[in-house]
């Protein structure tokens, strides 16, 4: 049998075409991976500054209890680390109650897990914490 040479051309074509879209439908699935590994990066960076937060204001509350610091500088030092984490919160979002062994520091706040190509969030995760003066009983 002897082939014509436009079917040989339209196969080579089909084949092309068959390669376009296989290359297209891997590009699709490379960016689907670049963003979602972008996301649970940014998920889990936010998640574990915010355990880092967690951890530094039980010890703020723990010595300013002891030392009878003032809400004011309590709240300083707060800012500061959340600042040094990269952390969105502000002065208002932090609420303190009594002082010395009453001394209870709630934070609250969001953060917006975003896109990066977009800066546009996606996810926002909200963050609760309550921190009280513990006194140490001893062995």
């Amino acid at each position: 049998m002897i082939s014509h040479p436009l079917d040989k051309e339209a196969a080579e074509k089909k084949e092309a075409a068959r390669l376009r879209a296989r290359r297209l439908v891997l590009l699709v699935w490379i960016l689907v991976a670049f963003f979602y590994f972008n996301l649970s990066y940014d998920y889990i960076r936010v998640s574990m500054n915010d355990m880092k937060f967690a951890e530094y204001l039980q010890y703020v509350v723990q010595i300013a209890a002891v030392e009878q610091r003032p809400a004011r500088e309590v709240r300083a030092l707060l800012l500061v680390k959340a600042e040094e984490l990269e952390l969105p919160i502000r002065g208002e979002q932090i609420q303190i109650r009594g002082s010395g062994s009453k001394l209870n520091v709630a934070v609250g706040y969001e953060v917006d897990i975003e896109i990066p190509i977009f800066a546009r969030g996606v996810y926002r995760k909200q963050f609760h914490h309550n921190a009280y003066y513990k006194l140490y009983k001893g062995i």
